[in-house]
């Protein structure tokens, strides 16, 4: 009796592994905005395998009905119009044992290619503030501090703070923000001037600094020779 119920299955479940492949609604992964992905299908049977449509994350519709390619029971269709980020729906319809079936999936674009997560949301965040943390202190290390080459040092480490803490904004934003791309730019090109800008500022820093040391040394040669301090900074202020 057992042996007859799972011969009269057999048939049954051969059906529902031959249907499989074709009306799963599944995501078929994440790709990188602007680039180019395969639009991919299977079946077993199938004389001919279209796409019915392919819908942006705005519901609009980037393409219509369009045949896909065969290779044996592989179909494929290159899809490039990847501009907006977010979630697709590809819908389709394939002859399936003579009856024509439709199927579904979805995929999602994303700036770099990779699924956003709440950890590395966190990960961002923790970064960011220590960061923003470690900037403040380097602030207040500067303000309170008399030592000019100290001084110079806290100015040197917060730019390198500052320069961080735009890199780390603009990933965030370009991985979490994606429905304003303005603010990635933004950020994008304030990193990028902050990189140019950190030479030509580390090199006046040190120019400053030596300038102060010659002046203090100006002071002080003057204090030398009788001069109270006010009179001697009054002198090397005015150059004489």
């Amino acid at each position: 009796m057992h042996h007859n119920s799972m011969v009269k299955l057999l048939p049954v479940l051969l059906l529902i592994l031959l249907f499989l492949p074709i009306v799963s609604a599944e995501s078929i992964g994440t790709f990188k905005q602007g680039e180019c992905l395969s639009l991919i299908q299977t079946c077993g049977d199938c004389t001919y395998v279209n796409i019915s449509n392919v819908l942006f994350p705005n519901s609009d519709q980037a393409i219509g009905e369009v045949e896909m390619t065969k290779t044996g029971t592989f179909y494929n269709y290159t899809f490039c119009d990847t501009n907006y980020t977010g979630q697709y729906i590809v819908n389709g319809h394939g002859d399936l044992g003579g009856i024509d079936e439709v199927w579904n999936y979805e995929f999602n674009i994303t700036p770099n290619g990779e699924d956003t997560s709440l950890g590395k949301a966190i990960f961002y965040i923790g970064l960011l503030l220590i960061l923003v943390i470690f900037l403040i202190g380097t602030v207040t290390l500067f303000m309170e501090n008399d030592n000019l080459l100290a001084k110079v040092g806290m100015l040197g480490l917060g730019y390198l703070l500052l320069i961080a803490i735009t890199f780390i904004g603009w990933n965030m934003a370009r991985d979490f923000i994606t429905s304003a791309p303005f603010l990635v730019e933004m950020l994008r090109i304030l990193f990028f001037v902050l990189i140019i800008g950190l030479f030509p500022l580390l090199i006046g820093a040190f120019a400053w600094y030596f300038i102060m040391i010659t002046k203090i040394n100006e002071i002080q040669r003057l204090m030398d020779k009788g001069f109270s301090e006010d009179d001697a900074q009054r002198r090397v202020k005015h150059g004489k």
